[in-house]
Order: structure tokens, then C-alpha cells, then sequence
């Protein structure tokens, strides 16, 4: 096999991507959307918690990172400068919107396994709404550590790197997110 085969086989690294792309290749930026839009749609959804809202926010950190990347640093990861432009976005529209409880039911039904037993059905959508409604309530550092590190399962040293924070302080608010949540969800139990 020669090499140009090769290495059109293994895809291009994201600082490859952004390279390219500052020269001109509109082709590379479609390739770092394609990579990462549903890890942002779902990051996004889980701050906001309303499908029509995360998928215009979604589309507008695509929007904003294809508007700046010519200005991108190679100080942090790619992914992480795009997940931090997620959360500002996602900050920012709850702030605007204030977004704070309602799921609904459609939504929910979207994203719970189909049972068999009804009864089981609406006991577990009524725990999911509170989990979604405790999620919500809680400070801006504490959810978005909590959302990175229960739904992402982000390590805390890339956490640190998407939100500027140290590991320490990043593993105290998950503590305290998840304390709030306990006491905000006890009834469940």
C-alpha cells in the first residue's frame, strides 16, 4: 500500500483540521463540525434541557468557532476551546431565557428505554423530571462540572482544562453539586 492511501485512512488530527482551514479548505471546518456536533448538542441539551433551544445553540457554537478559528491559539485542545464556547452559550441563554425546571414529557420520552410496565414508565419519567429539575437548580460552575462529569464522564484534568479550574476545586463543586442533589432528591429514593 503506498503512503498517500495510507494516510488517507487515518483522519486528519484537529490541529491538522484548523491548520487547513486557516489556509482556505472550507472542507476541514465541515470535518471538525462532523466530529464534534453531537458532543456539543448533547453537552448543550444538558445545560438547557430543550431540544428546538439546543440545537440553535449548538449550530452557534459552530457559527462562533467558525468566525474565530482563523484567531484559534494552539494554547489549549480544540475540543476544549469548543466546549468552552458551548457552555458560554449555554450560560448565557438560561441567563436570558431563564431556563430553570420545565421538561417535557415528549422530550422525556425521547430519551427514556421503552418498558413494559406503565406504572414503571411514569414512576421513571417523574424521576428523571425531578433529576432534570435538581440539575437545573444548581449553580453555573457546579452544573456544568456535574453535566461534564456524570453525563460526559470527562476527566478531571481535561474539566480543568475546558473551564480554567484546577482538579482540586473541580472535584470539590462535583462533591457539593452532588450533596445538593441528594438533598434535593430524597423523596426518590
Amino acid at each position: 500500500m503506498s503512503n498517500s492511501i495510507e494516510k488517507k485512512m487515518v483522519p486528519d488530527s484537529d490541529l491538522e483540521l484548523i491548520e487547513k482551514f486557516q489556509k482556505g479548505e472550507q472542507q476541514a471546518f465541515n470535518q471538525l463540525v462532523l466530529k464534534y456536533q453531537k458532543k456539543i448538542y448533547d453537552l448543550v441539551y444538558r445545560m438547557i434541557r430543550n431540544n428546538e433551544d439546543a440545537l440553535d445553540l449548538a449550530q452557534e457554537v459552530f457559527v462562533k468557532a467558525y468566525s474565530n478559528l482563523k484567531d484559534f491559539k494552539r494554547e489549549a485542545a480544540f475540543y476544549t476551546w469548543l466546549y468552552r464556547i458551548a457552555l458560554n452559550l449555554s450560560f448565557n441563554h438560561a441567563r436570558q431565557k431563564k431556563v430553570r425546571s420545565f421538561v417535557s414529557l415528549v422530550e422525556l420520552g425521547d430519551t427514556l428505554p421503552a418498558k413494559n410496565n406503565p406504572a414503571d414508565d411514569l414512576q421513571q419519567n417523574q424521576i428523571t423530571m425531578a433529576i432534570d429539575k435538581a440539575v437545573l437548580t444548581l449553580p453555573k460552575k457546579q452544573r456544568s462540572v456535574f453535566v461534564l462529569r456524570y453525563y460526559d464522564q470527562m476527566p478531571y484534568k481535561q474539566m480543568s482544562e475546558v473551564l480554567g479550574k484546577t482538579e482540586g476545586s473541580l472535584k470539590a463543586s462535583y462533591f457539593q453539586a452532588l450533596k445538593k442533589l441528594q438533598k434535593q432528591l430524597k423523596a426518590y429514593r
